[in-house]
């Protein structure tokens, strides 16, 4: 499966509660980016990398087994749905399922990764199975589209046990551009939430800012 952006900029930005996160469940881990991103950043975290469909978790246990992270990672292929947890999290991480209306791709397995549908894993169960295995001080980190971020944020402050946003910074290609992406992370406590931008090209759109650049450094030869 091919890296993304949105997978790359999560997994830059995110933090755990102390900035040292000790178990992270990383849900819907696909060639296992963020998994790996977050054994990079994190030297002391043990991270389980779920994955339902079975060619992309093979493809994860691969890549994590030719890492230098081997021993922190475990590749699960199972449906988060449906998967037995014994012990909590302080950090989640979650690229998630977001295309609700639009048309599906002809690739099932592309379709079943972006579409919410019956099969694949709804915003909702998302939200109560994370809350559920956060510790008392866990996040939840993730990343959406500008136009499903309100209707998710209001999603998870009403269920049973809700999450709140403590960190929330919009993604913009350009400054002069409208934001497309939200990136978010999520809590049990309600705080007041920390706001701010990443503006990914500058003005000419030909280059990265350096702002990007120092988001992603670690984890781009090219940068």
């Amino acid at each position: 499966m091919r890296v993304n952006t949105d997978s790359v900029l999560l997994g830059a930005w995110a933090t755990g509660p102390s900035n040292e996160p000790s178990r992270i469940l990383d849900i819907g881990t696909g060639c296992g980016i963020l998994a790996l991103m977050m054994a990079q950043r994190f030297a002391g975290a043990r991270i389980d990398a779920l994955e339902i469909d079975a060619c992309a978790a093979e493809e994860a246990g691969a890549n994590v087994l030719s890492s230098p992270w081997a021993g922190r990672i475990s590749v699960r292929h199972e449906d988060f749905r449906k998967a037995v947890f014994t012990h909590p999290y302080d950090l989640v991480i979650c690229n998630p399922p977001y295309f609700s209306q639009s048309l599906a791709s002809p690739d099932a397995r592309r379709t079943m990764a972006r579409h919410t549908s019956g099969k694949s894993l709804s915003h909702r169960e998302l939200i109560e199975g994370v809350a559920h295995l956060l510790d008392g001080y866990g996040l939840f980190a993730l990343i959406l589209p500008v136009n499903a971020s309100k209707e998710f944020f209001s999603t998870a402050a009403a269920t049973g046990q809700p999450l709140y946003p403590h960190r929330v910074t919009t993604v913009y290609t350009k400054r002069n551009k409208p934001a497309i992406r939200i990136l978010a992370q999520m809590g049990k406590n309600h705080v007041p939430v920390v706001q701010d931008t990443i503006v990914m090209y500058g003005d000419s759109g030909q280059e990265y800012s350096p702002q990007y650049v120092s988001l992603v450094r670690d984890f781009y030869l090219w940068a």
